[in-house]
């Protein structure tokens, strides 16, 4: 095998050891943010709580049931039996509550 002064002289010897180094550090950062994730999940602080609907609209134009959708909030209900009524539907809403 022939090698040339490139392979071995001090240009290689810096590129190589530089290349060793980035590679040591994303490895030695990837082993912190493995650790840190873990930390969180082991605390909960991850984990987020449900957000369940509200309220349940039904919009119908005459017997015909044309599209449900789910408020989360007042406003967002407000908004949704605006958009029915203007398009010209009826509007049912039924409370998280409320039995079927």
């Amino acid at each position: 095998m022939i090698t040339t002064a490139l392979e071995t002289g001090p240009l290689f010897s810096l590129r190589f050891n530089t290349m060793l180094g980035y590679h040591y550090t994303w490895l030695n950062l990837f082993d912190e943010f493995q650790a840190t994730q873990d930390k969180l999940d082991s605390s909960n602080l991850l984990k987020l709580s449900p957000v369940e609907p509200h309220y349940t609209v039904n919009a119908y134009k005459g017997s015909e049931h044309i599209w449900e959708d789910w408020a989360y909030d007042n406003d967002e209900l407000v908004n949704l039996k605006q958009i029915a009524t203007e398009s010209g539907y009826t509007v049912t809403v039924c409370s998280k509550g409320d039995k079927d």
